[in-house]
């Protein structure tokens, strides 16, 4: 019995002693997790002050650089002569949000302007080492505003001149409490303080402990504790006073060379935690088998714990994947399709290039392909059958979407796939960017050219055409003919060539006035359209002179003689002009010709002789050079 219960006390000892062993490990481990869990929220802290203390200064020293480029290369405004100058540096500082004036030094740190009421005082901060500072180049300069979050800093540019030596100071005055609405909200009313630094120690912004805490002269030895700890990482810290100890956490911010800090006190951090502990050795007191399972509920809840933080880190990591795409392209709409869920994942950007707000479009991948132009649905979706079937390396397509106002917007659609192991697809990820301005632009430019085409054809038209009657001129019969003797071949094949005068036309213009005898020409034009063949040509010479190109002619003149004949009757049917009938005869010359017997010139001077022939025979007749100097009237009595 007595070894019995040796055995059950040893059992019990020792599960006594693994319970303690276990609950002192647990502890250790809870201890140890609520500093690491600590740390990581102060650094988290300090990350996003030092972002918003980034982002503050950015804006702050692009002010600070329209102000440098409106005084480049120019000579500083003399104080009290600078009204416009002035002016503009109000209107900058209008623009901007918390800060309290501008300011312009010259080389000397003398004030020559600035926005406040009263006169500029001299530069506080720049005497000596933020102006000597700025002299040398450093661009940006710091001054503490003081304790807690009242007071400003000020932030110096340099100026200068047009070779680039130094010109001046443009400091802006920022009021401390810019920093205040965001610090105590990321301090979250914990009791947390912040607080940023420049290199030298000087505390720009800093949300204070909550009083008994924050004793006089802790933000000095604090920097001190910040300094040796090398400006980044996490460490403790204990007032000099006495007070309660700190866990900090301290992070740099380059370029800007300033030092961000958050902290909580480890009375309040590890309250929690000393909770939990004397609950289990409260617990520990029941029994070993209590304790165990109260040792295993707390590794279950452990498991838990790293599940959650390991879900969470894996969250986090898929968030910054998608902010990665999003930062390279952020004028980009961006969406993510997941087929195995078939749902779509799209940005506000994406949206609103089809004019829409964020809830007007959902994740039903319908609503962007209902929006698609009827002809270009099939090319992008050809082209998604492709990159899924591996026949491309990525989706590209332009194509028209319904914007939320009824116009065709044209976006390019970038895209890519993501396959599992198997090769089967996931996701398909991508951007959508707006190019209608690119292709109106496109549209516009070929508008153009159809246009520039098209006027010179007018001027093509208009320099080988008669404007008044629309028929060829002179010109173009020139080329005509030169065109007919360069082509025809010699085997006897003829051309002939008809110059037409009408006869008494003067005195249709002496007795009925201009506008009528350019009534009767433009009559006359269309009546000799009438008469042609395929293939033959009419121009007017000038005046009352017109001209018939007839092609081809088989054996001596064969049809040639019936076409003028034609002509002559057709021209000489009577013609009411300007309310009064008018009847004209032609007389019609025609020169039969061979190219490779006589030249063109040669071909239309003897039409010339014949006309000229036909005239002094009596008008309205035809007469031939070339197949037989004879000359018949109008009736088409002779040979043929």
């Amino acid at each position: 019995m007595g070894n019995t219960c040796g055995l059950v006390a040893v059992l019990e000892g020792a599960a006594v002693a693994v319970t303690v062993a276990a609950l002192s490990a647990t502890a250790f481990l809870d201890h140890r997790g609520t500093r690491a869990a600590a740390e990581r929220d102060l650094a988290q802290r300090t990350v996003l002050v030092a972002e918003h203390v980034r982002a503050v200064l950015r804006s702050d020293l692009l002010l600070l650089g329209r102000v440098a480029d409106r005084f480049a290369g120019r000579p500083l405004p003399v104080p009290g002569t600078a009204d416009a100058d002035r002016d503009a540096l109000r209107a900058m500082l209008g623009e901007a949000g918390g800060i309290d004036a501008l300011r312009v030094y010259d080389a000397r740190g003398d004030a020559v302007l600035s926005t406040a009421e009263d006169d500029p005082e001299p530069i506080t901060l720049a005497a000596p080492a933020c102006a000597a500072a700025a002299a040398a180049r450093d661009r940006v300069c710091l001054e503490a505003p003081g304790r807690g979050m009242s007071g400003a800093y000020v932030v110096v540019r340099r100026l200068e001149d047009a070779s680039g030596a130094f010109h001046g100071l443009a400091a802006a005055t920022v009021a401390a409490t810019r920093f205040a609405a965001v610090h105590h909200r990321i301090a979250r009313g914990e009791g947390a303080s912040l607080a940023v630094w420049t290199r030298e120690g000087n505390a720009i912004a800093r949300a204070a402990p909550p009083e008994p805490d924050a004793a006089p002269g802790w933000p000095d030895a604090l920097w001190e504790q910040a300094r040796v700890a090398g400006e980044t990482g996490a460490f403790e810290f204990a007032s000099p006073t006495g007070a309660a100890a700190w866990l900090y956490a301290v992070r740099r911010v380059e370029p800007e060379g300033l030092v961000v800090a958050a902290g909580r006190p480890l009375d309040a951090l590890f309250a929690p935690w000393r909770s939990r502990t004397r609950l289990l050795w409260g617990f520990a007191g029941g029994g070993v088998a209590l304790s165990l399972v109260l040792s295993a509920l707390v590794l279950r809840s452990a498991r838990r714990e790293a599940d959650a933080l390991r879900d969470a880190r894996r969250a986090v990591r898929e968030s910054e994947e998608r902010f990665a795409v999003a930062v390279a392209a952020t004028t980009d709409g961006i969406w993510d399709w997941d087929l195995r869920t078939n749902k779509v994942r799209r940005t506000a950007r994406m949206k609103a290039l089809y004019g829409l707000a964020d809830h007007e479009m959902g994740e039903n991948p319908r609503e962007f392909w209902e929006r698609l132009h009827p002809v270009d649905g099939p090319n992008l979706r050809a082209a998604v059958q492709a990159h899924l079937e591996g026949r491309s390396e990525q989706i590209e397509v332009e194509c028209r979407v319904r914007h939320k106002d009824g116009s065709w917007r044209w976006l390019f659609v970038r895209g890519r796939g993501l396959f599992g192991a198997d090769g089967a697809p996931l996701r398909l990820v991508g951007m959508m960017t707006d190019v209608t301005e690119r292709r109106e632009r496109e549209l516009r430019v070929q508008a153009a050219h159809r246009e520039a085409e098209a006027e010179r054809e007018r001027a093509r038209h208009a320099a080988n055409h008669d404007p008044l009657t629309g028929l060829p001129n002179r010109a173009y019969l020139s080329e005509r003919l030169s065109a007919l003797a360069e082509a025809a071949a010699p085997d006897g094949v003829r051309q002939a060539v008809m110059l037409l005068d009408l006869d008494d036309f003067k005195a249709v213009n002496d007795t009925l006035g201009h506008p009528a005898g350019d009534e009767l020409l433009r009559i006359v034009a269309d009546r000799l359209r009438s008469c042609l063949r395929d293939g033959d040509f009419v121009a007017r010479l000038g005046g009352d002179e017109f001209a018939v190109l007839v092609r081809t002619v088989c054996g001596p003149a064969c049809g040639t003689r019936a076409l003028a004949e034609r002509i002559v009757a057709v021209v000489g049917r009577d013609v009411v002009v300007a309310g009064r009938p008018v009847r004209v005869g032609c007389s019609l010359g025609v020169s039969v010709w061979q190219a490779a017997d006589l030249e063109p010139e040669e071909a239309i001077r003897q039409a010339d002789v014949a006309l000229y022939q036909a005239k002094r025979a009596g008008k309205n007749r035809v007469v031939f050079k070339g197949c037989g100097d004879v000359a018949h009237p109008g009736g088409g009595k002779g040979p043929a």
